[in-house]
């Protein structure tokens, strides 16, 4: 008897080779001490790696999530959130301007007058995304 022939599945869901994704997330559940806290995605304005932690930057405040980076980028909607750095993702709908910067990159402002870099490696993924020239 095989491993996975003993490990039930859910009811209603097939296991397949082609499972569709989980719908992307609408909130982020960010546990602090004595408390645990629900984020609307649509108010993340800008994720940032930190270890194993983000922080998720949300208007005047920022949390720390447990997990990676690359873990929540999966989750995100691709419409709405794109990586423009190894150690950043953006909200979109927050970026007021880009400015070029050396060697393909770009300086990324948003509305509140953040400062981010776009790199080079990852300049393909957002001109996509942003209709970049």
């Amino acid at each position: 008897m095989d491993v996975t022939s003993r490990i039930p599945t859910p009811p209603g869901l097939a296991w397949t080779d082609t499972a569709v994704p989980p719908r992307p997330l609408e909130r982020l559940v960010i546990k602090e001490i004595g408390r645990v806290l629900f984020v609307p995605v649509s108010e993340v304005d800008w994720l940032e790696a930190e270890d194993d932690y983000v922080q998720v930057h949300a208007g005047r405040s920022t949390y720390l999530l447990r997990q990676s980076l690359r873990v929540l980028e999966t989750r995100l909607d691709p419409h709405h959130f794109v990586r423009i750095h190894r150690s950043t993702i953006v909200n979109v709908q927050r970026i007021h301007e880009m400015r070029p910067l050396f060697h393909g990159e770009y300086q990324v402002l948003l509305r509140d007058g953040t400062g981010l870099k776009l790199s080079r490696g990852y300049r393909d993924r957002a001109r996509h995304l942003l209709d970049m020239a």
